[in-house]
């Protein structure tokens, strides 16, 4: 039975991306909760960062007691939910140290990335009520409940106008990204307007890479960028897109945050990610997969082909609203 949120309590616990945790904050207070945001990581220097996903175990402690003294700061008697994205500084002491201050919350976890690239986290799994995740193996190996990402309200389609790309790529370097990029721009027509915008956290970060990863080989540091884009800047660059290249990470089998906007957005798409075919908005003549080990030629068929508009259920579904519909179990 689906509950409201009015006037509930709700400790949320998520990285800072891309501002999708105030979407998510947005739309729980729009329902009637009252929300407190804690990020799930205390650092934002990029070296901090490194730390936290290499060595996790040498800033437990203090990522504790920025929890603890945040938590504090709120005044809170009790939480109807604790609801945990991801929580890359969430430990399982952190954890037990909220169940015996709030013993009426329902603890809830979503992940949205793969466990395959946060080892340390399937530790947390067992201090949760309810676990969700976007990765269809982490949810079969885990016996966590299948729910795959969502687009938020700014994704949504908008007006058709003079396109200015026929193909835009946004999206950290990581892993083989930089080399697949590569390899499906030089497959493109000749003249293909393509727009790209390969990030790094900092240049010393594209020069680890030229050290330590292969893949970078013939990369030139000015084909990446070091300044994330605002969300508003890539909801720009989608608008003037005609179609959308998105390049999972080799690790996960979930689809990406960038699959769902351009779901949202009713642009086409080209992805590595063959599990897209398995998902109930797949269309042959929205969405091309190709192989990540053998870029080949885009067949002009699917490049000139219109996008063919699907049921409004659908894109009910994979919003924001219908992610947090399922996740919590609510109503709006």
């Amino acid at each position: 039975m689906k509950q409201n949120l009015v006037n509930k309590k709700i400790l949320f616990i998520a990285p800072e991306f891309f501002g999708y945790e105030k979407e998510i904050v947005a739309e729980l207070e729009r329902r009637g909760a009252e929300v407190d945001f804690i990020p799930d990581r205390p650092f934002k220097s990029p070296f901090m960062k490194a730390v936290t996903r290499l060595r996790r175990e040498l800033v437990l402690k203090l990522a504790e007691s920025f929890f603890l003294k945040a938590i504090k700061r709120f005044n809170r008697n009790n939480y109807d939910l604790i609801l945990v994205v991801l929580g890359e500084c969430v430990s399982p002491k952190l954890l037990t140290n909220l169940r015996v201050q709030f013993p009426k919350a329902t603890f809830t976890l979503y992940m949205w990335d793969s466990f395959k690239n946060r080892k340390f986290l399937p530790k947390n799994v067992p201090y949760f009520d309810k676990c969700f995740t976007f990765d269809f193996d982490d949810a079969k190996n885990y016996g966590m409940q299948f729910r795959p990402l969502f687009y938020s309200n700014g994704f949504k389609k908008t007006e058709e106008k003079n396109l200015k790309f026929d193909i835009s790529f946004i999206g950290t370097a990581h892993s083989d990204r930089y080399k697949v990029v590569s390899k499906v721009v030089a497959n493109l027509p000749k003249d293909t307007k393509s727009y790209l915008y390969l990030f790094l956290q900092a240049p010393w970060v594209f020069w680890l890479h030229k050290l330590c990863n292969s893949k970078f080989k013939g990369a030139a540091i000015r084909e990446f960028n070091f300044l994330p884009l605002s969300k508003a800047e890539v909801k720009k660059i989608f608008s003037d897109s005609l179609i959308i290249l998105d390049i999972e990470h080799p690790k996960q089998t979930g689809l990406t945050m960038r699959t769902l906007e351009t779901l949202g957005a009713q642009k086409k798409l080209i992805t590595t990610n063959s599990n897209v075919v398995d998902y109930d908005f797949f269309n042959p003549n929205n969405i091309f997969v190709m192989d990540r080990e053998n870029v080949g030629h885009i067949p002009n068929s699917f490049l000139l082909r219109p996008y063919e508009p699907l049921s409004d259920q659908l894109y009910e579904k994979y919003s924001i609203k219908g992610w947090l519909d399922d996740v919590l179990g609510v109503k709006a």
